[in-house]
């Protein structure tokens, strides 16, 4: 059997195990415990965060066996069995009342007309047929138009869902008439925990900050971390040798500058010490990093920085412990004012760097111009007897 990628052989296959998105899961369980259900349902949200799973998900349940004649599991379980008939035909993909349908290849009215001939058979077994609309905002507007009065007066046979990573193309005349569901950027700890339990799933040792890490980079969405993981495991992991996932191997691969670099920016600032700074220029541009990137990640360490000024911790800081020490440690070398002066600067220049010529020079000669934002007024540092309990609140308050 030919190998199957992490995304799709851990993908969700009841509301259970959809990750971080209870307002919409809840919400819909509770419809079909009341059967309240709509004919129309738009799921917004970034990419990877479970609106097409949650679709293949609710559309597996209106139409199980067991829900439909078990009143008692209906009302108490709310997911579809697994073992009907009608479930095991979804899971073996030969299911003809669900039809996942992509608009970003299908757009055009003659697509749509054709979908709209067969919305008007009934199922042939359960009592809907769903249709899974993947990337609707693609659909032209002459194809929306087409669609809209099938929307309007569906059969009551038939359950529309729209999937899409930006709701605001879709029209008003389409978005009114159905329920409207925006699925969360998935937590960091979230999204840690799901890779904890694939890794022991497949029996992988792995380091916790490395997860943190794979979590950082996935911004949010389960499908491009348990993506990386795949990509990290074939990094990693010999079977020879036994060898695990670890921090070093992830930032590796994954190019990734460690924070070292960019405390040695604002110590560099705080030192006023040109040498420095030319230092992290130079290894920057002779490792290959993408200056681009650099000063990205140079603005999240300011953003860090600034979020410990305001809130006098580090809870919203995501980083391992020891470098959340740091900040804490290292904040109270700048005034706010003076990191959010840098900041505007460094987002400044990430707009002009794309379209200047001389682009290594300009990224050393901005480096160098961050000395010039002094601006210190360092706020009270903790005793030198201050004891770790309350370091360890100051961590996580």
């Amino acid at each position: 059997m030919s190998y199957q990628v992490i995304a799709r052989k851990y993908r969700p296959k009841k509301f259970a195990d959809i990750t971080a998105q209870e307002h919409i899961t809840r919400t819909i369980q509770n419809s079909l415990r009341m059967g309240r259900l709509g004919h129309g349902y738009i799921f917004s949200g970034l990419r990877g965060v479970g609106k097409t799973t949650a679709a293949r998900v609710f559309a597996k349940a209106v139409n199980c066996i067991k829900m439909t004649e078990d009143k008692d599991y209906l009302q108490h379980v709310t997911e579809p069995c697994g073992e009907c008939e009608s479930c095991r035909d979804f899971e073996a993909g030969t299911s003809l009342n669900i039809a996942e349908f992509d608009a970003a290849s299908n757009n055009s009215v003659d697509d749509i007309r054709l979908l709209r001939e067969n919305v008007r058979y009934g199922p042939q077994k359960g009592r809907y047929r769903v249709y899974i609309i993947d990337e609707v905002h693609m659909l032209s507007i002459a194809a929306f138009n087409a669609f809209l009065k099938t929307l309007e007066e569906p059969p009551p046979h038939a359950i529309f869902i729209f999937a899409t990573t930006e709701l605001h193309k879709i029209p008003a005349t389409i978005a009114s008439r159905c329920q409207r569901f925006n699925f969360k950027r998935i937590p960091l700890n979230a999204i840690e925990a799901q890779l904890l339990q694939i890794c022991v799933a497949e029996q992988i040792a792995v380091e916790a900050d490395a997860l943190q890490l794979i979590g950082r980079k996935a911004q949010g969405s389960m499908r491009d971390a348990q993506s990386i993981l795949d990509q990290v495991i074939a990094f990693s992991v010999d079977a020879e040798l036994g060898d695990g996932i670890s921090y070093a191997k992830v930032a590796e691969l994954l190019n990734y500058i460690d924070d070292e670099h960019f405390f040695a920016v604002t110590d560099a600032v705080a030192d006023q010490d040109p040498v420095k700074m030319i230092d992290v220029a130079q290894f920057v541009l002779q490792n290959g990093y993408d200056e681009q990137d650099f000063l990205e990640k140079l603005i999240e360490h300011m953003r860090n920085i600034l979020m410990v000024h305001n809130l006098h911790s580090t809870r919203l800081v995501e980083r391992p412990d020891p470098v959340r020490e740091r900040y804490l440690r290292d904040a109270a070398r700048f005034s706010p004012l003076s990191i959010m002066q840098m900041t505007e600067f460094l987002l400044q220049t990430q707009k002009e760097l794309k379209f200047q010529f001389e682009y290594q020079f300009r990224f050393e000669l901005a480096l160098l111009r961050l000395l010039d934002f002094t601006g210190q007024a360092p706020l009270s540092v903790a005793a030198p007897g201050e004891t770790a309990q309350k370091k360890k609140s100051l961590l996580n308050e």
